[in-house]
């Protein structure tokens, strides 16, 4: 801290408060946020609609059962999305084998990282009423 200036980080979100509290967000960091939220609502929400899941109600996309099933780090939620696991179909580009991939669009290794620290950062504050786009 210097100048009276405090920088943090929370959520992903850097933040800047300066003396005259006036509060500056990485619009980086929110473009990636929106970004994510989009391939979200558009790849995800039919089976994961506030981070639940309507066909196995014991992989919801909460922090509980995200750390109970072993995907509660974004690299793991990156893997079980590109490649797939059970009934969640796999949505990498190079996913394989076929039958355990979506038959619809493939997302790009950069729209799955994005997917993968949204739904992480969704995650930790107990998935937030999501607005519909």
């Amino acid at each position: 801290m210097s100048c009276g200036v405090l920088h943090f980080r929370y959520n992903h979100v850097h933040i800047l408060f300066t003396m005259g509290l006036s509060v500056s967000v990485s619009s980086a960091q929110m473009l990636d946020t929106q970004q994510g939220k989009a391939i979200f609502q558009k790849a995800c929400i039919g089976c994961h609609y506030e981070g639940g899941n309507v066909l196995q109600p014991g992989a919801t996309l909460t922090a509980r059962d995200l750390e109970r099933n072993g995907v509660a780090t974004e690299e793991n939620i990156f893997k079980i999305t590109y490649y797939g696991k059970g009934r969640m179909p796999g949505f990498g580009e190079k996913c394989a084998p076929k039958g355990q991939c979506t038959f619809g669009p493939r997302l790009s290794d950069e729209d799955i990282h994005l997917l993968a620290e949204y739904v992480k950062s969704q995650a930790d504050e107990g998935w937030p009423k999501l607005e519909r786009t």
